[in-house]
C-alpha cells in the first residue's frame, strides 16, 4: 500500500510545462473566454472569445493592412487540441496600390504533449495570395496611405512580399504610366513546431515552415527554420529570442520569368530583391529575433 501511495504521489509531481499551451504561435489551444495574449511587433496578439475561440490579429500589421484570423478549437483539452482558423488579410482600400493585395484561407492544427517536458505542434492549410507591385518614383517611406518606395512602390506588403515570388505574376502595366505586376496563387505551408521545458520558468521552442509549392516552383522562399528561446519575465510578460533561418538567402529568386529579368536589369537597387545590395550572397538568410508579449 505505501508503494502505491508513493508512485500515485510521484505521479501528480511531475512538472507542468513551463509556459501556457496556448502560447507558442504554432499551438492548437486557445487562451481562453475573457483572457488574452498581446504582441508587440508583428507576433499576432490573442482575445479569446469563448473557451474554443480565439481572434488573432497582428496589431502592428493593421497599418498595412487589415488582418484577422479565427482560432476554433474543436477539440481541446490539457493535453491535446485540435483548431481550425480561417484567416484573412487586406490591404486599406486607401492605400496608393487601390486594394491591390490580398491573402485568405484556413490552416489547420494539432497539439499533443509529449512526455514531461514537451509538446509537439503540427499544421497545414492552403492561403490564397495576390500581391501587387509597381514601379514608380518616389523617396521613401509615403505613411499608411501609400507605401514603401524607393523607386519601386510595393503594396502594403512589403515584408511578407519574398514568401509570394513562388507565384506567377500578370503583368498589369498596359495602359498605365508605370509597370506593375500582381504576383497571384496559392501556397500550402506544412509547420512542425516542438516545444521543451528547459526549467519552470523557460522554454526552447523549434519550428520549421516548409513551403512545398515554392521549392517546386523555384520561387520565393520555400523553409523557415525559427528556434526560439521563450522565458518568463515576472508573472505576465515573456521575452523571446532567437533567430529566423530562410532558404534560399539572397538572392531571393522569382519564379515569374519575365519579372526576375525585369529586376536583374533594373538600375535600382530598391526593387522587390532589395536586400541583395545589403547582404552577401548566402544560401541562408539569418534573421536575428527578439519579441515581447504578455499573457493577461
Amino acid at each position: 500500500m505505501r508503494i502505491l501511495v508513493f508512485f500515485t504521489a510521484l505521479l501528480f509531481s511531475l512538472p507542468g510545462l513551463a509556459l501556457n499551451a496556448h502560447e507558442m504561435p504554432e499551438s492548437a489551444h486557445t487562451v481562453g473566454v475573457g483572457n488574452k495574449q498581446l504582441h508587440v511587433g508583428l507576433g499576432q496578439s490573442s482575445f479569446g472569445l469563448t473557451d474554443a475561440l480565439d481572434l488573432r490579429t497582428s496589431m502592428l500589421s493593421n497599418i498595412f493592412g487589415f488582418n484577422a484570423q479565427l482560432k476554433w478549437a474543436v477539440l481541446q483539452d490539457e493535453n491535446k487540441a485540435f483548431s481550425i482558423e480561417p484567416m484573412v488579410w487586406a490591404e486599406w482600400p486607401w492605400a496608393t496600390m487601390g486594394f491591390g493585395s490580398y491573402s485568405a484561407g484556413v490552416r489547420l492544427r494539432h497539439s499533443m504533449r509529449v512526455g514531461d517536458k514537451g509538446r509537439l505542434n503540427l499544421g497545414t492549410g492552403a492561403i490564397y495570395d495576390s500581391l501587387k507591385v509597381g514601379l514608380q518614383f518616389s523617396d521613401g517611406w509615403g505613411g499608411p496611405d501609400k507605401g514603401f518606395g524607393g523607386d519601386w512602390w510595393y503594396s502594403l506588403t512589403l515584408y511578407r512580399a519574398p514568401l509570394m515570388y513562388g507565384h506567377e505574376a500578370k503583368d498589369t502595366s498596359k495602359g498605365e504610366v508605370y509597370d506593375g505586376w500582381v504576383f497571384q496563387g496559392v501556397r500550402v505551408p506544412v509547420i512542425l513546431g516542438y516545444e521543451h521545458m528547459l526549467n519552470d520558468r523557460s522554454t526552447f521552442n523549434s519550428v520549421i515552415r516548409f513551403h512545398p509549392l515554392n521549392l517546386m516552383n523555384e520561387g520565393g522562399w520555400w523553409l523557415e527554420v525559427h528556434p526560439t528561446y521563450v522565458t518568463r519575465m515576472g508573472e505576465n510578460m515573456r521575452i523571446a529570442l532567437g533567430v529566423n533561418m530562410i532558404v534560399p538567402g539572397n538572392p531571393m529568386p522569382i519564379r515569374d520569368a519575365g519579372v526576375s529579368d525585369y529586376v536583374d536589369n533594373a538600375q535600382s537597387n530598391l526593387h522587390p530583391r532589395f536586400w541583395e545590395a545589403l547582404v552577401p550572397t548566402m544560401p541562408i538568410l539569418p534573421l536575428p529575433y527578439i519579441g515581447f508579449y504578455w499573457v493577461l
